[in-house]
């Protein structure tokens, strides 16, 4: 049987399924349940002194959305928007010391962790409050650069604001992990021009490792009303964002020698299993249990289990960033051999849907057969995407 342990910045983890800081860990209650359900850890609603977030979550909004871009109003949709307000715990910080202890102890009943997060108004509060997570017993805690709603806040300097500004981010970052012995981790934002650049500057400031990538802010349109959805911008995800958030991953992962957690986009196991081969040594899971119930991280463990036993992987680290290393640059693709398409006339029942979609003109019509014309044919794939019978036509190196 494959052995799902994973070692992420020194602390061990029985599987590499996470619950990240939102709704599903912002109560003793909640995290109890996450932990039942066979998750790993989960990392708390962030901790905060911000009296501006403590009312952004009072008045927390959410609409989610099918492919249409309207409210899906029943069963949950494979690829959903979810667009939603919300902020931090909204229990004074330092009421969490009694429930970061009497949670780390069931957790450690469990095999797993609680991590804490933090999101502060200021650099000493944020120290602070980091000291006081140590404190409670905590073995690792992760700072939110990332939160996408104070930029739109008349609020000071945090989450998203912070990991936008590479030197901030690396002096706070500096600055807690001189104050505490734990493994500290950086969340970061998807909305700032150079993502490397910011995950090497937390790295240097003493970060223990990473958690890639935070929401986006975004604008929903309810065209029947022609207003946004829930009033106005808000943070944006779903597993539509995941492509996005692999290729963050995998550009840090690459770039940056650190334990990465990947969260964004993650509604199964394989996805989960994406993010892996992508570099992640975690996953963080989130909306999918929001909307499916704590079911959903029993799911995506069993899952992950099930197919590195089918695949023959002993152990998550040997799919840990094997996609990242099979990718080729530009130029190494240019200077592969030219492939060119193939039918297979016994599975070919003439549909022509790949003549339709064939923009060079390599694929014609004689009669009832598709003929490929191998001078114009560049071997693009397009014609293998959308035809409906797998192995009716393949692109292959030339005889």
């Amino acid at each position: 049987m494959s052995d799902l342990k994973v070692d992420f910045c020194g602390v061990k983890f029985k599987n590499p399924v996470v619950v990240s800081s939102a709704e599903p860990t912002n109560s003793v209650s909640h995290i109890k349940k996450c932990l039942d359900a066979g998750a790993a850890g989960v990392v708390v609603k962030t901790l905060t002194d911000s009296e501006a977030m403590h009312t952004l979550t009072n008045n927390s909004r959410y609409a989610v959305l099918n492919e249409k871009g309207e409210l899906f109003r029943g069963r949950l949709p494979r690829f959903y928007t979810f667009y939603s307000r919300s902020g931090f715990a909204k229990e004074p910080y330092e009421q969490w010391y009694a429930y970061l202890t009497e949670t780390q102890e069931y957790a450690r009943e469990r095999d797993a962790h609680v991590i804490g997060s933090i999101g502060a108004s200021t650099p000493e509060k944020w120290v602070e409050i980091a000291k006081m997570v140590e404190d409670a017993g905590i073995e690792l805690a992760e700072l939110n650069f990332g939160c996408p709603h104070p930029s739109q806040m008349k609020e000071a300097k945090t989450g998203m604001l912070i990991g936008q500004d590479p030197v901030f981010a690396a002096e706070l970052t500096h600055a807690i992990t001189s104050a505490v012995k734990i493994p500290i981790v950086v969340k970061l934002t998807p909305q700032v021009s150079d993502v490397v650049s910011v995950a090497k500057a937390v790295k240097e400031a003493g970060a223990a490792g990473l958690t890639v990538i935070n929401r986006f802010v975004g604008f929903a349109v309810n065209i029947e009303t022609g207003k946004p959805y829930i009033d106005g911008r808000a943070g944006v995800g779903g597993p539509w964002v995941k492509v996005l958030a692999l290729n963050y991953l995998s550009q840090i992962h690459e770039a940056v020698p650190l334990p990465i957690a990947g969260t964004n986009g993650i509604y199964d196991w394989r996805d989960a299993i994406e993010f892996i081969m992508t570099g992640a040594s975690l996953m963080q899971v989130c909306t999918v249990v929001m909307l499916k119930g704590y079911k959903a991280i029993t799911e995506i463990v069993d899952g992950v289990g099930k197919f590195m036993d089918e695949k023959g992987y002993a152990n998550v680290a040997a799919m840990r960033g094997i996609a990242t290393r099979a990718s080729l640059t530009y130029e190494e693709q240019f200077a592969r051999p030219k492939r060119k398409s193939a039918i297979d006339y016994d599975l070919c029942t003439s549909c022509k849907l790949c003549v339709r979609s064939c923009w060079y003109d390599a694929l014609t019509v004689d009669g009832r057969k598709v003929k490929t014309d191998s001078d114009k044919c560049i071997g693009c794939e397009l014609c293998v995407s959308v035809c409906p019978v797998p192995g009716a036509i393949r692109v292959q190196a030339p005889a």
